[in-house]
């Protein structure tokens, strides 16, 4: 109950600093009605964002190292099962609790499971058929195969042979990250980089892919049933077995991480792809009930209108919950083309929703490292009629809502009006290597964020009279600046009895002013979904990275 109650504290937050996005402009300016806000409003905004910050601090809490000395006085179990996360040649995450998990039969209730791994051991005694243990201590990063070995009464053991120790990302998002390393191999049009992309065993990089494909009739999609252990588990691959079928981003990026920290830290990336699926696909249960963005039929399937209509829960409930135990170090996410319409009103509180769905995941994972950052994908242009605009404004609001959340902007990494597969851009490798140098500032001290990850929106000011905004932004490198000293373009702004934007000026290393002839009530950036850099956008940082797309909402 406390969870839920945490969920929607965070969702009134979120919504106080985005009121959501109207119709995609193709011009500066449009009318729309004025609308004040109300000083109780305001004071209810400063109150829950106190609520919030309580109720967060409160939930979080460090797992217990399991007590050796007490399981080990229970009989060892006669047979048990091992999580299907666990394989041959698979990265643990370095530096966080290492937890291994299983299930018995019941008659196995009250005797001991043991685990051992690198010098530390673990024991815990088998519960209600469930038994998890967290060995006694952490591991730094560790570039020589182990082997993990979980074991009980005599003949009842596992082996997992060339266990790394490194760092661990889960790649999620929709058919952009199921898009597969071979598809830019045998595209003609990629870079020579990605075509050409190592695929080496040398390499220390290990991939796990668990896509929606994969479940098959063996779950109940839609249904508030969560699968404890992998469906149809492929288990861990080098890249010559598993880089082919994997996620180019997430190849590529692991790929370009790699190489940029001297090919000296294991890799693991875990793959969880939905082709077609809006963000409530991934939302668990408790998101999904307290953001009301579903509903269920008669035989309690939940679902939610949207440009492909799926069934709601089932990536997170069927995919990402069997592998929820295991410490990351962060997320990779590339999602929200199926969330451009207004039916399920994901385009304008996308944000919102992918706040509360982050809050949550960083709250079940319960490692030391809890605010892992996450890293986003904008949505590159495309040239068809398929408006996902809306929703890559609101995503680069994020950052305002969610802590340690990057944007790695895409406006310059696609502008082929003519290729007939507009929707699934092969600029791969290019939005990897900016997303590697992104992540390689933030995790790894190598390279300035300020420099790499390109400016984003933090805050927007408006005059007393309304007439001016002054937005401020993060990540500019030695100031805020446009494409060769050119004119800014890409500013528009929304405002009220039909007034106009008036004049759009740098004034300052972090800030952008914006005047117009009326009160302003928004003020946008790349916000038609053709926009790229620098035809149509020129707003960067003193590195040359194009400023994200945003919208910012003027109450």
């Amino acid at each position: 109950m406390k969870k839920v109650l945490s969920i929607l504290l965070i969702t009134v937050l979120c919504a106080a600093f985005v009121t959501g996005c109207a119709e995609t402009h193709t011009t500066d300016t449009e009318s729309v009605t004025d609308t004040d806000v109300s000083q109780t409003a305001t004071e209810t905004e400063t109150e829950t964002e106190t609520e919030t910050e309580e109720e967060t601090t409160e939930e979080i809490t460090e797992p217990e190292v399991t007590e050796d000395l007490e399981a080990m006085n229970a009989e060892p179990a006669a047979s048990f099962t091992v999580s299907k996360v666990f394989s041959n040649d698979m990265v643990i995450q370095r530096d966080e609790y290492i937890r291994i998990w299983g299930w018995a039969d019941e008659s196995e209730n009250g005797k001991r499971v043991e685990a051992e791994f690198s010098g530390l051991h673990g024991a815990d005694v088998i519960e209600d058929g469930r038994w998890l243990i967290t060995l006694g201590g952490t591991l730094p990063a560790n570039t020589e195969g182990q082997t993990l070995r979980v074991f009980a009464a005599e003949g009842a053991e596992y082996t997992y042979e060339n266990v790394l120790v490194g760092d661990v990302y889960w790649v999620i998002g929709q058919s952009n990250i199921a898009y597969p390393v071979a598809s830019i191999k045998g595209e003609p049009l990629a870079s020579a980089e990605g075509r050409n992309v190592e695929i080496s065993d040398d390499m220390m990089i290990r991939l796990y892919k668990a896509g929606m494909d994969d479940l098959g009739n063996k779950v109940v999609k839609g249904s508030n049933d969560v699968s404890e252990d992998v469906v149809n588990a492929r288990g861990w691959k080098k890249p010559k077995a598993g880089a082919s079928s994997f996620t180019a981003i997430g190849y590529f990026t692991a790929v370009n991480m790699y190489n940029g920290l001297d090919r000296s830290l294991p890799i693991g990336m875990i793959e969880f792809d939905a082709g077609g699926c809006a963000l409530h696909a991934f939302l668990p249960n408790e998101v999904r009930d307290a953001l009301k963005v579903s509903k269920a039929d008669k035989n309690g399937i939940y679902s939610a209108a949207g440009s492909n209509q799926h069934e709601s829960s089932f990536m997170y409930n069927n995919r990402i919950y069997s592998f929820q135990n295991m410490p990351i170090k962060g997320i990779i996410w590339y999602q929200g083309e199926s969330d451009c319409g207004s039916a399920n009103k994901n385009n304008t509180q996308y944000a919102n929703r992918f706040t509360a769905m982050i809050t949550y995941f960083r709250d079940q994972h319960a490692q030391i490292n809890h605010d892992y950052p996450v890293y986003i994908v904008e949505l590159p242009p495309i040239y068809m009629a398929f408006d996902y605009a809306r929703v890559r404004m609101n995503m680069g609001t994020i950052p305002q809502l969610l802590k340690n959340a990057h944007i790695c902007s895409s406006a310059d990494t696609w502008k082929d009006k003519k290729y007939e597969n507009n929707l699934h851009p092969y600029n791969k490798w290019e939005v990897s290597q900016r997303m590697a140098k992104i992540i390689l500032a933030n995790d790894y001290g190598i390279g300035d964020l300020d420099y790499e990850e390109g400016p984003v929106p933090v805050s927007c000011e408006l005059s007393e009279d309304g007439l001016t905004a002054t937005v401020t932004f993060d990540h500019v490198g030695d100031g805020l600046t446009t494409f060769e000293g050119g004119e800014i373009k890409g500013v528009k702004t929304m405002c009220s009895g039909g007034g106009k934007l008036e004049s759009v000026s740098i004034t300052g290393k972090n800030a952008l002013t914006v005047t117009a002839t009326s009160k302003i009530t928004a003020v946008m950036y790349n916000s038609t979904i053709e926009e790229s850099f620098p035809e149509t956008l020129t707003l960067c940082s003193s590195s040359g990275v194009p400023c994200s797309s945003f919208r910012l909402n003027i109450n």
